[in-house]
């Protein structure tokens, strides 16, 4: 199931690179919120997240700027879908692509439903879907592991 909201053009439908994880934190949704939006803290628990800097903000929240190093490529991006606890998504741009990552958080017993999705699109995420598709799939796994703790 994708949760409604894609940013126009970003839509998985749309993207040469459309990802889904998911994932069963046994957090409740408010702790795993917080290790989202505290994005600064995403490197002592998810080794592909590098040099995050927020522009203006402590902490993502809407319309808040960041930038960060992920597979090696720096991203520019900007926090555009926000329910607090439940919907975070931000779209970015790198050189070649751009895309749209978010995540849905659903309470279940003991814990919280996690799934994280991402679009990409543009000349490199075209001419590489096979091998970016694999990649994100095994990087965003090892998020979803790095938020349970």
């Amino acid at each position: 199931m994708t949760a409604p909201g894609w940013p126009p053009g970003r839509e998985p439908a749309r993207c040469p690179v459309h990802t889904r994880n998911e994932a069963f934190v046994p957090l409740p949704p408010q702790a795993v919120w917080e290790r989202l939006v505290d994005a600064t803290a995403w490197p002592s628990w998810y080794p592909n997240a590098r040099r995050v800097v927020l522009t203006g903000a402590p902490v993502l929240g809407p319309g808040v700027e960041f930038r960060w190093t992920t597979l090696r490529v720096r991203v520019r991006c900007v926090v555009d879908r926000w329910e607090p606890y439940r919907l975070l998504g931000w779209t970015g741009r790198a050189v070649g692509s751009s895309g749209h990552h978010r995540w849905v958080l659903t309470p279940a017993p003991g814990g919280t439903r996690v799934v994280t999705e991402e679009t990409q699109t543009g000349l490199l995420p075209h001419l590489a879907a096979p091998a970016l598709t694999r990649s994100l799939l095994r990087w965003h796994q090892r998020w979803l592991d790095g938020i349970a703790g």
